[in-house]
C-alpha cells in the first residue's frame, strides 16, 4: 500500500498532538487533583479559593487536552483511512465521543472551584454541607472521565488494529497498545461501578499511556514507512 505525503504530514501532526495533549492533561491534573491529594477539605478549599486563577488555568489546560484529542483522532483517521475506511471512521467517532464527554465533565470540576470559593465567607454553608456538595460534583466529574476513557480506549484499539494491518507501526507496539487498551476498558468500567477503587486502578493505565507516548515519538520522528517503488515512480 502506497503511503502518501498527506498521510506523512498528518502522522506527524498526530504525534505532536498526542504529546501536547499529555503535557496539558498531566499539568492541569497535577494542579487540580494530584497536588492536593491527602490534604483536608478545609486546606483544599482554602488553597483553591486563594489560587482561583491558577485553578482556572489548570482546568483550561485540561480542556485544551480534550480538544487536542479530537484533532489527534482526525489526524489518525487521515493516516489510516486508506487501510480500512469504515474502521477508521468508527475509531474517529469513538475518540471524538471521548473528547466531547471529557470536555463536558469539566463543568463539574469548575463547580468544585466555586464551591471552594464560597467556603471562605462564613455562614453560607457548613463545612459538612460544602464537603458533601464537592463530593457530588467530584463523583459526577469522575463518572464523565471514566465514560470518556471507555470511548478513548475503544477508539485506540481500532486505530492500532489498523496500524497492525498496515504495518505503519512496529507490530509489537501496536499489538501491545491493543492489549493495554482492552484491559483499560475493563478497568474503566470497574471504576465506574466501584468508584472507591479508582485511585488503585488508575495505575493500570500507565502502560497504555507509555505506549501512546512511544507511538507519538515514532510518528513524529520515525514517521510512516519509506515510499514504495510505485510511489517513487509516480513522484
Amino acid at each position: 500500500m502506497d503511503v502518501t505525503q498527506e498521510q506523512r504530514t498528518w502522522a506527524r501532526l498526530a504525534g505532536i498532538t498526542i504529546l501536547l495533549k499529555t503535557v496539558l492533561e498531566l499539568g492541569g491534573d497535577a494542579v487540580t487533583i494530584i497536588g492536593r491529594t491527602g490534604a483536608s477539605f478545609e486546606d483544599t478549599a482554602h488553597w483553591a479559593a486563594q489560587s482561583d486563577v491558577l485553578y482556572r488555568f489548570a482546568l483550561l489546560n485540561v480542556g485544551l487536552a480534550w480538544i487536542l484529542l479530537g484533532i489527534m483522532a482526525f489526524a489518525l483517521y487521515v493516516v489510516l483511512e486508506p487501510v480500512n475506511k469504515r474502521l477508521a471512521q468508527l475509531a474517529l467517532i469513538l475518540r471524538l465521543g471521548a473528547s466531547f464527554v471529557g470536555a463536558a465533565s469539566l463543568m463539574f470540576r469548575f463547580a468544585q472551584g466555586w464551591l471552594y470559593k464560597v467556603s471562605e465567607p462564613a455562614g453560607l454553608f457548613t463545612s459538612e454541607q460544602l464537603h458533601a456538595l464537592v463530593n457530588v460534583s467530584q463523583r459526577a466529574a469522575g463518572a464523565g472521565v471514566m465514560t470518556s476513557w471507555i470511548f478513548l480506549s475503544a477508539g485506540w484499539i481500532l486505530f492500532n488494529l489498523l496500524f497492525l494491518r498496515s504495518r505503519y507501526l512496529p507490530r509489537a507496539l501496536a499489538g501491545f497498545s491493543v492489549f493495554a487498551s482492552s484491559v483499560f476498558i475493563v478497568v474503566a468500567a470497574t471504576m465506574f461501578v466501584l468508584p472507591q477503587l479508582t485511585n488503585m486502578l488508575k495505575l493500570v493505565g500507565l502502560p497504555g499511556l507509555v505506549a501512546e507516548i512511544v507511538t507519538a515519538f515514532w510518528l513524529l520522528f520515525k514517521g510512516l514507512p519509506p515510499r514504495t517503488r510505485t510511489e517513487e515512480a509516480m513522484a
